[in-house]
């Protein structure tokens, strides 16, 4: 349980540090959602259809939902619901990195003559996202297996 609440709080502090490009997942979902006057780099994003920006908001909002439901007592299998709070989490993530993908290569197909490449480093935001979701793999499976307490 631990483990899994461990997981969790790392994707919601992965989400507010910076992930890519200096931005945070909340400034990047705002990004996506057109909401660029405040968020310089994120004008880019603009073109992203708000859909994923939906998602990306998604992410917070599962993980915290997850987060509460693991420490409500009453809740029969609070552990199981939170690890489905944190798998569908980890998919809106897969899909809204899967558009970034697809964009960042038709843009470099686009650009390509004047040798115009878009290199995205992921950031601190994005390997305690990335941590969070490994963490909580490894709760659910040692819960599983009966392996801890």
């Amino acid at each position: 349980m631990n483990l899994l609440r461990l997981g969790l709080l790392l994707v919601l502090v992965g989400f507010f540090a910076p992930v890519g490009c200096e931005l945070n997942g909340y400034q990047i979902a705002q990004g996506i959602l057109g909401h660029t006057t405040r968020i310089g780099n994120a004008t880019l994003l603009a073109p992203v259809p708000d859909f994923f920006g939906y998602l990306l908001f998604g992410v917070f909002i599962l993980a915290l939902a997850g987060l509460i439901i693991t420490f409500l007592t009453r809740v029969q299998k609070s552990f199981l619901l939170g690890f489905l709070c944190l798998a569908v989490s980890f998919v809106m993530v897969v899909v809204v990195t899967l558009k970034f993908k697809a964009m960042r290569e038709e843009t470099v197909r686009h650009f390509l003559v004047t040798l115009f490449r878009i290199k995205v480093n992921i950031q601190i935001g994005g390997y305690s996202m990335g941590a969070g979701y490994l963490a909580g793999a490894v709760g659910f499976i040692l819960n599983t297996f009966k392996i801890t307490k």
